[in-house]
């Protein structure tokens, strides 16, 4: 056969690679997750431009550090009624190489512009503590779960460099090495995600739906504050006569400066000419522009960006029940997110036999939210107030009994703005028990001891009589 022929036949031995293989190429080879995730090429881009605008355009800026200061504020505490794991929550949290109470703000701030956080844990064997580093989210660009669940997460890969081309493999907490007893044990990596779609793997920003309106903001007032500034240039427009054109163009070669005196006479006529821009007429394009931005921000309005001319205080808390809102689901889920992470460190430490006690879970913490509004707390007060008076009328005329006080004691909390637990009602409905039993235990014996001196009193009298008279 010649060439051709050969060339033939080595084709006719090609076969179809099996659906269902990585090379199958029906499964993008850079996918970031799943089929329910974008491709790693636009999540990285996404990362990029998120970071890009937050640290060139204002307004991205000011959105990331509402979120953080509202959800973070004054710090999220941590603490626990079992005793190892509230010790160990105390060494971790204070540690020289993790300082967890200064990483909030830059965590809360990290989760909100990259929609995701990883951060590592890195296990001590000499004293059982793990120490925590944060990797950026545009680092990882592949996720390995257990086949079968995508929300567990065994392995993360971070994208490669020049000194490791093909990336590093970091095990997450569902990875069973984690776990095994060695002597140099392998870091482990958690992955947390915010504005994430059921059935995906990865975060997304909570600038990412205003990322094209801010880059349309700025580009616009760009253009507005260039086109104010052409409205102040203007150039002369002189008439002389036709032959005195070549010598005049000679004079004024260099354009007189400001302030300058020119004299001439009347055939020579000088008018300014500036452009008809008509730039002071775009405030309406410039409101639609940032109401955009508003809308499609992570619960913010105009009022946020500084603007409050057409608003007053009924718009401003109209607008600020959607914040509010958002924010309390947000920082309900970092408190979470803070708790796993020591958790995670806890089990590791008891794991390897570093630490004594049990195996905890994020039930046994208990986390300490600082109030997004403190205003609200009066209001809180008022209404918790307000329905103490209603239960004690009902009390009044008759309505009593445990389950009455079960149902009042959660009502009151509830108005009061706090969450009771099953096992703290009980804990408290209990207490509350034992110190009516002990009151009315104490009045008994006090109504008995007052009998018994009013019955001994004439006799004390009569005694004390004899004794002054002798």
């Amino acid at each position: 056969m010649n060439v051709w022929q050969r060339f033939v036949a080595w084709l006719a031995k090609v076969s179809a690679v099996p659906v269902g293989r990585d090379d199958d190429g029906l499964v993008p080879a850079f996918s970031a997750g799943n089929e329910m995730d974008k491709d790693w090429g636009k999540l990285s881009r996404e990362f990029s431009d998120a970071l890009e605008a937050w640290r060139s355009n204002p307004l991205a800026r000011r959105i990331i550090g509402l979120i953080t200061s509202y959800v973070v504020a004054d710090g999220i505490t941590l603490s626990s009624d079992y005793r190892p794991l509230a010790r160990f929550i105390q060494r971790f949290a204070t540690h020289p190489k993790n300082r967890l109470h200064l990483r909030q703000a830059e965590m809360c701030a990290e989760l909100s512009r990259s929609g995701e956080l990883f951060p590592v844990l890195f296990l001590n064997p000499a004293d059982g503590m793990s120490y925590l580093r944060l990797m950026p989210a545009s680092r990882i660009d592949r996720i390995n779960w257990k086949p079968g669940d995508y929300e567990t997460e065994l392995q993360y890969h971070e994208v490669g460099s020049y000194e490791k081309p093909d990336g590093t493999w970091w095990k997450g907490a569902a990875h069973p090495d984690v776990w095994r007893v060695v002597e140099d044990p392998p870091p482990v990596m958690l992955h947390y995600a915010v504005n994430r779609p059921v059935g995906a793997l990865r975060g997304e920003s909570d600038l990412a739906p205003i990322l094209l309106w801010l880059q349309r903001y700025s580009k616009w007032l760009e253009d507005r504050v260039r086109l104010n500034a052409g409205t102040h240039v203007f150039l002369w427009d002189v008439t002389v006569p036709s032959g005195m054109v070549k010598a005049k163009r000679e004079q004024y070669r260099t354009p007189p400066r400001s302030g300058s005196l020119i004299i001439h006479d009347e055939a020579e006529q000088w008018k300014p000419i500036s452009p008809m821009l008509h730039a002071n007429d775009a405030a309406n394009d410039g409101r639609a522009l940032r109401w955009m931005i508003a809308a499609g921000g992570p619960g913010i309005g105009l009022v946020d960006f500084g603007e409050s001319e057409t608003a007053n205080l009924a718009t401003a808390k109209a607008m600020s029940e959607q914040r509010w809102r958002f924010l309390t689901r947000r920082q309900a889920y970092f408190g979470f997110v803070l708790a796993d992470i020591v958790v995670t460190a806890y089990n590791r430490a008891v794991a390897f036999g570093l630490v004594r006690g049990r195996r905890a879970t994020v039930e046994d913490v208990r986390v300490g939210l600082p109030d997004i509004s403190p205003s609200d707390n009066r209001e809180l007060a008022m209404a918790a107030r307000a329905m103490v008076k209603t239960l004690a009328g009902l009390q009044e005329i008759g309505v009593r009994g445990e389950d009455f006080r079960r149902y009042a004691l959660r009502l009151v909390m509830k108005f009061a703005g706090e969450t009771l637990s099953d096992e703290d009602l009980e804990k408290l409905l209990k207490e509350s028990a034992s110190q009516r039993v002990s009151e009315a235990t104490s009045q008994q014996v006090n109504e008995s001891a007052r009998q018994r001196v009013s019955g001994e009193l004439p006799e004390l009298v009569r005694l004390g009589a004899n004794g002054a008279h002798s």
